[in-house]
């Protein structure tokens, strides 16, 4: 449950205010102040996850108060109410990153939407880095810290992570978008809700995970590197940190996929090839200089596309053209292996009984 403070001098809004949050009863514990200092007080010994506050109130207005709050408290949500349609205060409430305004008299369905949004972002932010004591006592923010060493980095990371780990550098050799997406989420997950765990560790865990990530694309610069390991070790809550990892992971697999439709596509222009060249030398030298791309990737990829292997397809197209030639024309069976890409006659005789059960004259005969 988190904690809700209504400031307002206004005793009838507050009333109002309490009542429009009866749908949030299971969310907040709700407290109230009758005016800014009264606020203050309130909030000088104790945590408060979001300041419901007029703008207009004595002693103390809600601009100065937030931007008081917000000195001890940064992470605090809030959420504005002002009577007055004035831009400057506006202004100011943008100011303090307070994005939520509404204005007097408070409409019911958009105070319901702005605070469904407000609780969205409190349940995302369930591992907090800011409210972590070994992080306020060693002052973790803005500071990058060495990768450990190998040894330390064996230690340091548990069986699952380290399964998980292996299987994402796996997806990532096999370029396999879906599988690595799915041990991504994995990972994350695992530390999603571990408040109690050491969230140094957790940022080495995501700065070991990224670095593979972008390792991953192609255009990648240490710079660039270095600069997303300080944004982990910078950010106060792990949603943040997920949301950059789910950033390099959308572009791992956007680069991955690309790749992926290069290549089926490229498996597309060998097997037309085949099918109108079957005739002819096929080697895997000529087919890959054909698509441009590497023999041993060519193997591989046609592998993955087609479910079998690339001589395999040639004999299956040759053989199935043989017995198009033996059903359909009086071709001598010597002339027929030519034309199917067999120089040897007896090798294709052969091949076809291995293939069929029977020689390719039995088979002309319907035997």
């Amino acid at each position: 449950m988190y904690t809700l403070l209504i400031a307002d001098d206004e005793a009838d809004e507050r009333i109002l205010i309490r009542f429009l949050l009866n749908r949030f009863k299971d969310v907040f514990h709700i407290l109230e102040a009758q005016n800014g200092r009264e606020a203050l007080e309130l909030l000088s010994g104790r945590h408060v996850d979001v300041l419901l506050s007029d703008i207009q109130m004595p002693f103390l207005n809600g601009i100065d108060l937030v931007s008081r709050v917000k000195e001890v408290n940064p992470d605090v949500e809030v959420l504005f109410f002002s009577g007055y349609d004035d831009f400057a205060y506006v202004k100011a409430a943008l100011s303090l990153k307070a994005v939520n305004y509404i204005l007097k008299p408070v409409d019911p369905d958009e105070f319901h939407k702005v605070l469904t949004e407000i609780v969205g972002r409190l349940d995302s932010h369930k591992l907090q880095f800011s409210r972590s004591e070994q992080y306020m006592e060693t002052d973790f923010h803005d500071i990058i810290r060495e990768m450990p060493d190998k040894k330390a980095e064996s230690a340091s990371i548990d069986d699952a992570t380290n399964l998980i780990l292996q299987n994402i550098e796996s997806a990532l050799k096999m370029k396999q978008p879906e599988a690595l997406s799915a041990h991504v989420h994995a990972l994350v997950d695992q530390y999603a809700d571990i408040p109690k765990l050491s969230h140094i560790y957790i940022r080495h865990i995501c700065t070991t995970l990224l670095k593979m990530l972008m390792d991953a694309l192609p255009l990648h610069s240490e710079e660039d590197l270095q600069n997303a390991i300080k944004e982990i070790y910078s950010f106060r809550h792990f949603s943040d940190i997920v949301k950059l990892i789910e950033h390099y992971l959308s572009l791992v697999t956007a680069e991955f996929e690309q790749g992926q439709n290069a290549s089926n596509y490229a498996v597309y222009q060998v097997e037309q090839y085949i099918r109108t060249h079957y005739s002819e030398d096929l080697t895997l030298n000529i087919l890959a200089d054909l698509v441009y791309l590497n023999p041993n990737y060519l193997s591989n990829v046609f592998s993955q596309v087609t479910g079998c292997t690339l001589n395999k397809y040639i004999n299956q197209i040759r053989m199935e053209k043989a017995q198009e030639l033996l059903l359909h024309t009086n071709m001598k069976i010597t002339d027929i292996s030519q034309a199917v890409g067999y120089p040897n006659a007896s090798y294709f005789c052969k091949s076809f009984q291995k293939r069929f059960g029977t020689t390719p004259e039995r088979f002309r005969q319907g035997g």
